[in-house]
C-alpha cells in the first residue's frame, strides 16, 4: 500500500515514537486508528516492524468519545497497542484514567519507553545543512509562489 511508504521510510530511519490520529479508514478497519488493533498491532508493529513508542492522541478530543468514558478510552487505546495514553486539559478525566489504570503494567511498553529515553539526537542544525533539505525548501517555495505546478498523475 503506497500510503504506508512514508511511515516505512521513517521507521527504517529510526523513528522513535508515533501518534495515531482519531480517524477512521473505513476500507481497512471500522474503528478509530488509535483504538484499532489492526492499525497498531498488525500494520504498525507486524507489517512495518515499528519498535518505538506509540502515544495515543488526546483522549479528551470529541472523536475519542466513541470509545466511552475516559477510563474506557484509555483501556481501548492500551488494548489496541498504545504505550502511553494522553489526557490533555481535563484534570478530572486524567484522574479517572489514573484511578482506572491503578496497577496497570505493560512490560513491553515500558521497555520501548526505556529505549527511547536518553537517546542523543543530532538536533536541527545538521538537517538544515543537508543539501537535500535546502533543495526541498527551494521546491516548496516555487510551488507556493506559483512558479511551478505540481506534477501529479491523478
Amino acid at each position: 500500500m503506497d500510503d504506508l511508504l512514508p511511515f516505512q521510510f521513517l521507521i527504517d530511519q529510526g523513528l522513535e515514537a508515533i501518534m495515531p490520529a482519531h480517524v477512521i479508514y473505513e476500507g481497512a478497519a471500522p474503528e478509530l486508528a488509535g483504538f484499532s488493533r489492526f492499525w497498531l498491532k498488525r500494520v504498525l508493529r507486524e507489517q512495518l516492524g515499528f519498535q518505538g513508542v506509540v502515544f495515543s492522541d488526546d483522549l479528551t478530543m470529541a472523536a475519542a468519545g466513541e470509545a466511552g468514558g475516559f477510563a474506557d478510552r484509555a483501556r481501548a487505546a492500551l488494548d489496541a497497542g498504545c504505550d502511553v495514553v494522553l489526557v490533555c486539559n481535563d484534570p478530572e478525566g486524567a484522574v479517572q484514567v489514573l484511578e482506572a489504570l491503578d496497577g496497570f503494567t505493560d512490560p513491553a511498553g515500558q521497555m520501548r519507553m526505556i529505549r527511547m529515553h536518553g537517546r542523543s539526537h543530532p538536533g536541527q542544525q545538521p538537517i538544515h545543512l543537508d543539501p537535500r533539505w535546502k533543495q526541498a525548501v527551494e521546491i516548496v517555495s516555487l510551488y507556493e509562489s506559483g512558479q511551478q505546478a505540481l506534477d501529479l498523475d491523478l
